[in-house]
């Protein structure tokens, strides 16, 4: 581990100084020295591929989480893709609709698609921002062979309660968490990740743990579902080389990827804390003002991959800040129903809760090394636009 020469040296800020969405520099101390030697180890290893510091960082994965399996792969939507195509697959073509929310990155929907589904979009419920189990059972038929709710910008979707709305219905549906954003959240003492069948994370190096590349994970306690998932990420070889049972892809997270992440992983709860106690901020100062935040579930804590706002003034509160130098941003302007690949402005009205937010959504700044005069800087900014 690295030394106390090394660790996160707070930035000095004025008034005047411009504070970023996101830095991530500024925890470099902390991990980057020991992992500069790390890759310098695998680089004269001549081990690069399908080596010692993937299965390590699968194990430690697997543990934090709290699932009997983490199936390393280059990038999130592998992860989704490959999970999808080993469920879809076990269904008739009739059989493969995918519920999922509008509001996220496209790529939860693309991997519902190039593993042959068919998705179906979903509502949000208005305060949460994630799906709604209403929803779900609206949507619901015998098509249905899964559900993917999101954990939006890192606070848990009510799982057990879209579980439940299967279980009312006597569907046996698979459920996969996107959990793209979410590492570290947890909802009733769990982790996401292991609140359904099946999990999927992204370490795209804007995440709360990042990868210097792509990178993402399978997480799961299902046996056969992870041993197919190995196999599909390795061309499809299960017992040897040359052996191919399935027609898979070359979906491998590299050596350099995992010890990389193997000693951030080490740093997450104390990058996470961070998190929190910005927002714990945020909320504190905006408690009055004309903002709605995300609500977090009961017994759920969020990691606040994004804190943001919703407000009616999106567009004159984003002006305001970038004219005072403050990084803000727009997660999601469009939601997917929209997007020109699945209907475009065209789309019936059926996701109006989706629609409302993506016009109103608002990121702030929050991030590890935020220091307390940005903090303060970012609520007196928002505090004297929306009294304006």
């Amino acid at each position: 581990m690295s030394d106390s020469s090394t660790s996160p040296v707070p930035p000095t800020t004025s008034a005047a100084d411009p504070v970023p969405l996101m830095d991530p520099q500024r925890v470099y101390p902390s991990w980057g020295p020991d992992a500069e030697r790390a890759v310098v180890d695998v680089l004269r290893s001549h081990c690069y591929v399908k080596g010692p510091q993937v299965a390590a960082f699968e194990e430690a994965f697997a543990q934090h989480t709290g699932v009997a399996h983490a199936v390393a792969v280059d990038s999130c939507t592998d992860a989704l893709f490959l999970v999808l195509r080993a469920v879809l697959s076990r269904r008739p073509p009739e059989q493969r609709e995918v519920i999922l929310p509008p509001f996220t990155f496209v790529a939860t929907a693309s991997a519902v698609v190039n593993a042959g589904g068919v998705p179906v979009f979903a509502d949000i419920d208005p305060d949460t921002w994630n799906l709604a189990p209403s929803a779900v059972a609206a949507n619901l038929s015998e098509r249905t062979a899964a559900v993917v709710p999101v954990h939006i910008f890192g606070s848990p979707a009510d799982v057990p309660a879209i579980r439940r709305v299967l279980c009312d219905a006597g569907s046996d549906a698979f459920v996969l968490e996107d959990a793209a954003q979410a590492i570290a959240a947890t909802l009733e003492g769990r982790r996401a990740g292991a609140l359904a069948d099946a999990g999927t994370f992204s370490f795209y190096p804007s995440k709360n743990l990042a990868a210097v590349g792509d990178g993402g994970v399978v997480t799961t306690d299902d046996d056969i579902l992870a041993a197919r998932v190995r196999a599909l990420r390795d061309h499809g070889q299960t017992r040897k080389m040359y052996d191919h049972e399935d027609v898979g892809t070359n979906s491998r997270m590299d050596e350099i990827q995992a010890a990389v992440l193997r000693l951030k992983l080490e740093q997450l709860d104390a990058w996470t804390h961070q998190r929190r106690a910005v927002a714990a901020r945020y909320d504190a100062a905006f408690a009055d003002l004309p903002l709605a935040g995300q609500r977090v579930l009961p017994d759920a804590e969020s990691v606040y991959h994004l804190y943001s706002v919703r407000t009616p003034e999106r567009d004159a509160l984003r002006a305001g800040l970038q004219e005072a130098r403050i990084g803000c941003g727009v997660y999601y302007p469009v939601p997917l129903h929209r997007q020109t690949c699945f209907g475009g402005d065209d789309a019936a009205e059926s996701c109006p809760e989706a629609d409302a937010l993506s016009a109103e959504v608002l990121a702030l700044p929050c991030f590890p090394g935020m220091v307390d005069a940005e903090v303060e800087r970012v609520t007196a900014v928002v505090r004297s636009l929306l009294a304006e």
